[in-house]
């Protein structure tokens, strides 16, 4: 579908909260008057104003009687903010022409038909682009579970570190700035218990352009072994820090760890590995709506087969570590080929030297045919 100008106009402001608004979507509006923009906005940031209020406040009075063109459906309830409906109502605009109605079971054109009863003149365009730009909002709403991209970094020959597990840097610079945009775009980062002992990330976002909201940092240590004296639970009571551990766990070391400001959580589990969906439907009652799963491989491995990975992003350095190395996802086993989860690639960028590849899960085959 070919997109007016406004609308494409509205769909590149959206973008500018790429880095700031989640867990909330992303929405660029633009009020416009005799076939030219008198006002515009995005939403930045989740308990700031919506892209339709700060649009219509751009444009003042001239809103009576406009249109007004929005990615998303308004909302028509009361969250951190009040409902866009009433502010379209009040400003007087003439016609909403709308990307895609809200999956938000709130929603779901809900505020359509409160508008058109108001007399408002409502298009949807419902163009699979807006959802698209919106896919982890979209999925969590539609799943009840967060978005979940996995993110690794790799040589060329699929390890992500050298033999015995030491630890260095794989990708250069650029590629590594990419990684603070994937969490600040996600809203929340996961790794597992053995990269936390590791490397002792801190997992923060740095020296992007914009202040993103504090990421969420989650832990899957099934014996709850974090270290009280990591940077990850030394910086709980300023950066938010989830724990999920068995729920046969070492009472006193969560306790250490709760009066440091980690939120221990009791999981059920299996031959000691953490229920995963368990994990993904607590996250989402805390409002998360996507997850950056960082590492390591078996974590990662873990999320693939468990049909969890709704997206990958793997970068590959130019470089090999050969036999020796730890593999990229070393507990994934299948018995034959078509056993295996299959991917769709969606792009290949550059960043510096290295490489990424973008892939999503592939739509299901009768069978897999070979060259």
């Amino acid at each position: 579908m070919a997109l007016s100008r406004h609308m494409e106009r509205a769909r590149d402001l959206a973008e500018r909260g790429r880095y700031t608004a989640a867990p909330n979507p992303l929405v660029g509006a633009v009020v416009v008057r005799g076939g030219e923009i008198v006002g515009e906005g995005w939403h930045e940031r989740a308990g700031g104003p919506h892209a339709e209020v700060t649009a219509l406040d751009s444009a003042g009075p001239a809103a009576g009687g406009a249109d007004l063109y929005v990615t998303l459906e308004p909302c028509n309830h009361h969250g951190k903010t009040p409902p866009c409906t009433d502010a379209i109502l009040r400003a007087g605009i003439r016609r909403v022409v709308a990307g895609h109605l809200d999956p938000n079971p709130k929603m779901r054109g809900r505020s359509i038909g409160l508008l058109r009863e108001a007399g408002v003149e409502v298009e949807v365009l419902g163009d699979a682009g807006f959802e698209e730009q919106n896919e982890q909002f979209a999925h969590a709403m539609r799943a009840g579970r967060p978005f979940v991209h996995i993110k690794l970094a790799a040589t060329l020959d699929a390890k992500i570190a050298a033999a015995g597990g030491k630890r260095a840097w794989i990708t250069g610079e650029p590629a590594r700035r990419r990684v603070h945009e994937l969490r600040a775009e996600a809203g929340a980062v996961l790794i597992g218990a053995g990269t936390a002992r590791a490397d002792d990330p801190l997992l923060t976002i740095r020296n992007l352009p914009h202040e993103p909201p504090p990421v969420t940092r989650i832990i899957l240590d099934p014996r709850l072994t974090l270290d009280p004296d990591s940077q990850l639970a030394r910086s709980a009571r300023e950066l938010p820090m989830v724990v999920f551990a068995t729920e046969n766990i070492d009472e006193g070391r969560a306790e250490e760890l709760r009066a440091l400001g980690v939120e221990v959580v009791p999981s059920p589990s299996a031959d000691g590995e953490l229920d995963l969906r368990f994990v993904l439907e607590e996250l989402d009652g805390r409002g998360i709506r996507g997850v950056l799963v960082e590492g390591g491989g078996e974590t990662a491995g873990r999320f693939v087969a468990a049909n969890f990975a709704d997206k990958l992003t793997l970068f590959y350095a130019p470089t090999l570590l050969g036999s020796g190395g730890v593999p990229l996802m070393g507990s994934l086993t299948f018995g034959a080929v078509d056993e295996a989860p299959r991917f769709r690639v969606r792009s290949v960028e550059n960043f510096g030297e290295d490489v990424a590849l973008t892939l999503y899960p592939a739509e299901p085959e009768s069978g897999i045919h070979k060259c």
